[in-house]
């Protein structure tokens, strides 16, 4: 299907968002993505970073100099065209993981791209007794593009810069060291805390080890399970 941008925001040099309109047939749910292209370049699979009811759609991108999508896309303005398949995918689904407790989002990167979308959803805070949001970036403006709103959501959110400035103030380590530090998660019990991860494949793998390690279950669309990782992001 064809969908019209209505909106283009760069955040920083490798960062920028895009807002399209929604075609009234097409559904999904939070935390799935979709297979986008241009015209004349490969299919690339993209979160959504909108809710599941919203009215239009969004998508949360890093531009790849020499990447067959993006190198094209980061140049898209208002007003032009981007097909999207119909088909949707994911295991970051509330379908997938056990519900209740406490829910914690481990992402990296562009990886927050369908955590946004799974906070926008409200049946997320209907299924878990809190939310807690850690967001690791390696440079404080790479903040910008979803900070604001993650602040406003009735969630626990915990910002962390790799390689942070003098004026930054907060975590400034991996989210693997604060896992091991129990600086986050400090609870292991999986019937008391759920897990979902989204972030480059090593992130994924490091965080996956760990969990399993401790006694956590992988979930996926055969069996609900206390973690899940989103297996076709890598960025």
């Amino acid at each position: 299907m064809i969908l019209k941008v209505t909106e283009v925001e760069h955040y920083t040099d490798t960062l920028f968002r895009i807002r399209t309109d929604r075609p009234a047939s097409f559904r999904f749910s939070a935390g799935e993505f979709v297979m986008i292209n241009l015209e004349g370049t490969p299919k690339r699979a993209y979160s959504l970073t909108s809710g599941p009811y919203d009215e239009y759609l969004e998508f949360y991108s890093i531009k790849v100099p020499d990447g067959a999508l993006t190198k094209e896309l980061q140049h898209i303005k208002v007003g032009d065209d981007i097909e999207m398949s119909e088909r949707t995918s994911g295991t970051l689904t509330l379908a997938n993981i056990e519900l209740g407790g406490n829910l914690w989002m481990f992402a990296t990167g562009t990886g927050i791209a369908p955590f946004i979308s799974l906070l926008r959803d409200p049946a997320t805070y209907d299924y878990f007794d809190s939310v807690t949001v850690v967001w690791s970036v390696r440079t404080e403006p790479e903040l910008d593009a979803y900070q604001d709103f993650i602040k406003e959501m009735p969630v626990r959110f915990i910002p962390v810069i790799t390689q942070a400035g003098n004026t930054w103030r907060g975590l400034d380590t991996r989210i693997t060291n604060l896992l091991d530090w129990k600086c986050v998660l400090v609870d292991r019990d999986p019937a008391l805390n759920k897990v979902m991860i989204c972030g480059s494949l090593g992130f994924n793998n490091d965080v996956k080890t760990r969990l399993t390690s401790w006694g956590w279950s992988e979930g996926n669309k055969k069996s609900a399970g206390t973690f899940l990782q989103e297996k076709a992001f890598v960025g």
